[in-house]
């Protein structure tokens, strides 16, 4: 609107610069109104660049939302959350081990990442760090893994024995259904029981160390369906060394 009316106002101003009238004022006039021109133009492009730059803070926001999704389906029949674990592929280790058939998104392929990358280090925020085991699981109200969990505490033996260095925290979790204290001894129990499992399997035991946190610190908060319960039912590891 602005613009329009310093447009007109040129106009006429030309026009008087014809007929000869006062020129000196109307040349000054004429460069004011220029100035007010660029400066009106030189707002509007800041107030657009300020709304492209909102706009792919709002899109970086839900692209980021959308990748830390779990991703993954529910179980019905066994109420498991079943993990969506990428392409699967092969890892060796530096002790020459080759471990084969694990997806690119598992446990193993992040803790073997973490472990083998000299960069990555510990956090000392005791609430990062964690990893879930995306295919350990128990029998309902149990602290006995099922037959198919044996594979997977198997390779993140292999990982562990891989690197003796390192040192890792087991942490269980359960859903907020029943009394919060007897989910934390249930929790404890199951962390105890992978961490005992992962021994077994030739793990130092003084590399481990394992605890239960019974329903605190939820990955899905809302705790409302069976698929989100699904999700906070887990055993989850933590690098404490390395």
């Amino acid at each position: 609107m602005r613009e329009q009316t310093f447009f007109f106002t040129l106009i006429k101003l030309k026009i008087m610069y014809k007929r000869n009238n006062n020129k000196r004022i109307i040349l000054t006039t004429l460069g004011a109104l220029a100035l007010m021109i660029s400066a009106v133009s030189c707002k509007c492009g800041k107030k657009h660049t300020a709304e492209k730059a909102a706009d792919a803070d709002n899109n970086a926001t839900a692209t980021t939302t959308a990748a830390t999704a779990i991703a993954g389906t529910l179980d019905a029949a066994t109420g498991n959350f079943i993990y969506d674990t990428g392409e699967l592929f092969s890892i060796k280790l530096p002790n020459g081990i080759e471990i084969p058939e694990i997806g690119k998104n598992s446990t193993e392929t992040k803790l073997f990442n973490f472990l083998n990358d000299s960069n990555a280090t510990v956090s000392e925020d005791k609430t990062q760090g964690w990893i879930t085991f995306d295919r350990v699981y128990f029998e309902t109200g149990k602290s006995t893994l099922t037959p198919e969990s044996a594979k997977q505490v198997k390779n993140i033996a292999e990982i562990l024995k891989a690197f003796p260095k390192a040192k890792a925290k087991i942490g269980g979790y359960t859903d907020n259904t029943g009394s919060a204290e007897t989910n934390k001894v249930v929790s404890t129990e199951r962390a105890k029981v992978v961490a005992d499992e992962l021994v077994k399997q030739g793990v130092a035991a003084d590399q481990l160390a394992s605890e239960g946190y019974g329903p605190e610190h939820p990955v899905c908060p809302a705790n409302d369906t069976p698929e989100c319960k699904a999700q906070n039912r887990r055993v989850d590891l933590r690098i404490t060394e390395k």
